[in-house]
């Protein structure tokens, strides 16, 4: 099955950390927009190109797709439109499947964080990347098949499908 899960939360969320460990325990291929961002130019934040990143990427999931690779898809998704328009690039990409992984992180806890990370992004852009997600959280209604929620510890916190024409929505949260 050509299945696709991406990661969704805001910069200093613990995607990377969390889903390369993912892709590598499974055998999945992993495209993270950083990674392409570093062969482009050095550095995982600072380039101008951002759409040549964006269409390297795109490459690589089709091909991926192509091969009947299961990809594991780093990006940080808090803009709506730019998820639902991403989503719907997969499935015509041939993808059976698209799970989300939602990293639903604080703020002040990614502000920390950030404050550990060797490149650092400005803390106003993940505070305008937290605001944008908060409106617009993340959700089969995205065009995603299930998403699972994870704390900012990484459990388990909920989990959301799509079953036909309902969704089954379940809570883990303590």
């Amino acid at each position: 099955m050509k299945k696709v899960i991406i990661g969704i939360g805001i910069s200093a969320a613990g995607k990377t950390t969390i889903l390369k460990k993912f892709a590598d325990e499974y055998g999945y291929k992993y495209i993270g927009t950083d990674d392409i961002r570093i062969e482009m130019s050095g550095h995982p934040i600072k380039y101008d190109k951002n759409s040549e990143v964006w269409d390297e990427a795109r490459k690589r999931l089709k091909e991926s797709l192509d091969r009947e690779e299961t990809v594991v898809f780093d990006a940080t998704f808090t803009n709506p439109e730019q998820r639902k328009k991403f989503l719907e690039f997969v499935r015509e990409s041939g993808a059976e499947k698209i799970q989300g992984i939602f990293f639903d992180t604080p703020l002040e806890a990614a502000k920390e964080r950030n404050l550990k990370r060797e490149h650092r992004i400005e803390e106003s852009e993940i505070e305008r990347r937290d605001e944008e997600l908060r409106k617009n959280m993340p959700g089969i209604k995205d065009g995603l098949d299930s998403i699972f929620t994870l704390d900012e510890y990484h459990n388990l916190a909920a989990a959301e499908m799509s079953s036909g024409e309902a969704s089954i929505k379940k809570e883990f949260r303590k």
